[in-house]
């Protein structure tokens, strides 16, 4: 027993230091006692092992205050690295990232049809890391571990896919399905969670302790950080945002409910309104039949009346779940990201006027909402951020790369 307190002790200290590296991109040994608390013998005895692992490299010595000039410590970017797979509606994207997250490459294989069996999308997973890996030159050897992320509820303790509205998939453990074809560390978290753990780690939410991401795709989804931690709730499948009552005489949702926020403010939401101006002869797109949610950005900013209503809606909708997301979690920053963000001013300027709006100035007045540029590989990043945040807690839980 007291050498298991002692080994989560020393993991619990490993994770501090790494952190602490982490978010000053440079420090010192000093220094890095001096934030974390820990003696400066426990971190010369730590810092030497993740040096021995390949995780950190000297930089150059910072500034002397009298004496010899201490030396800095920072990540090592090819100390380790992971692959992120995130599987959206149309296509399986893979990455393979460094220790610091950094893209180093990608692959995606299409999907041809809205609906796939488990195991089926499973072994195009599969085939989808290994054509990544042959193509960037990469030996399983070299691959830590594989992120997965899906857009929908997922039990990252357990591996199981709670609900998968794209596929009608209920309760399938689809992290084992591809560890077992794969035979390596394997991961799986909701995709807005992932993304969350990519901004907390590397972006936009580094150094802070309380901040949300909210993303918006064909629906829409949320991840929140708590005191440093991701919230994940009681049975790991907090933040549906996207599936908050807003209208209660409001359109269907996908999830059998009505009113939810992204039956108004999700991309599906979106292209349905826009399919009954079409049926309503208000709007006449090129290819009726195959709308996509690219046309109806590229009309509504065109100058499109009938399609700008429609955003100017939906951002107000999203300005007022967003102000009730400010309320309630207080937060320093609120980082929307997503697809959805293609739109623009169609959306943000009423989301911004709701927000300014609803949310009470003098108790939530500071939190800083920010619109992010949306890359299609973010999510494959924050599924590879979730290996790397293994490693960061036991070197078990990484294989040394050949470099």
């Amino acid at each position: 027993m007291a050498a298991a307190n002692k080994n989560l002790i020393r993991a619990i200290n490993r994770f501090n230091i790494l952190h602490a590296i982490r978010t000053h991109e440079r420090i010192s040994r000093v220094d890095i006692a001096k934030v974390t608390g820990l003696s400066q013998a426990s971190v010369t005895g730590i810092t030497a092992d993740l040096f021995q692992e390949g995780l950190l490299q000297e930089k150059e010595s910072g500034e002397s205050i009298g004496g010899r000039r201490p030396v800095m410590i920072a990540l090592n970017p090819n100390g380790a690295y992971a692959v992120g797979v995130y599987l959206s509606i149309y296509q399986i994207n893979v990455v393979i990232v460094n220790f610091q997250a950094d893209i180093l490459t990608n692959y995606s294989l299409p999907l041809k049809k809205f609906k796939y069996a488990p195991n089926t999308i499973a072994n195009k997973i599969v085939q989808a890391i290994q054509a990544c890996m042959w193509e960037a030159n990469f030996s399983r050897e070299q691959i830590s571990g594989i992120g997965i992320c899906i857009p929908g509820p997922v039990d990252s303790q357990t591996g199981t896919v709670r609900y998968l509205p794209n596929y009608r998939w209920e309760h399938v453990n689809l992290r084992d399905m591809v560890q077992e074809k794969i035979n390596h560390p394997t991961y799986i978290e909701n995709s807005a969670n992932a993304l969350t753990i990519a901004e907390q780690w590397f972006g936009a939410g580094k150094g802070l302790n309380h901040f949300l991401v909210v993303t918006l795709e064909y629906g829409v989804g949320l991840g929140a950080v708590v005191n440093g931690q991701l919230y994940r709730g009681h049975e790991g499948t907090a933040g549906e945002f996207g599936h908050i009552t807003i209208d209660p005489d409001g359109p269907l949702c996908r999830c059998g409910g009505k009113g939810c926020l992204e039956a108004i403010v999700g991309n599906n939401a979106i292209l349905r309104e826009a399919r009954h101006l079409v049926t309503k002869g208000r709007w006449s797109p090129s290819d009726k039949d195959n709308i996509r949610i690219d046309d109806v950005i590229s009309a509504a900013k065109n100058g499109s009346k009938s399609l700008q209503k429609i955003y100017s809606r939906a951002g107000r909708v999203l300005g007022i779940g967003l102000s009730n997301l400010i309320e309630l979690y207080n937060p320093s920053k609120v980082i929307v990201s997503g697809k959805g963000v293609e739109a623009g001013s169609l959306l943000f300027e009423s989301m911004y006027d709701a927000i300014h709006q609803f949310t009470h100035k003098k108790i939530n007045g500071n939190a800083e909402v920010i619109v992010k540029d949306w890359n299609q590989k973010a999510y494959a990043r924050g599924a590879g951020a979730l290996v790397i945040q293994e490693i960061y807690q036991s070197p078990a839980n990484r294989v040394v790369p050949i470099i």
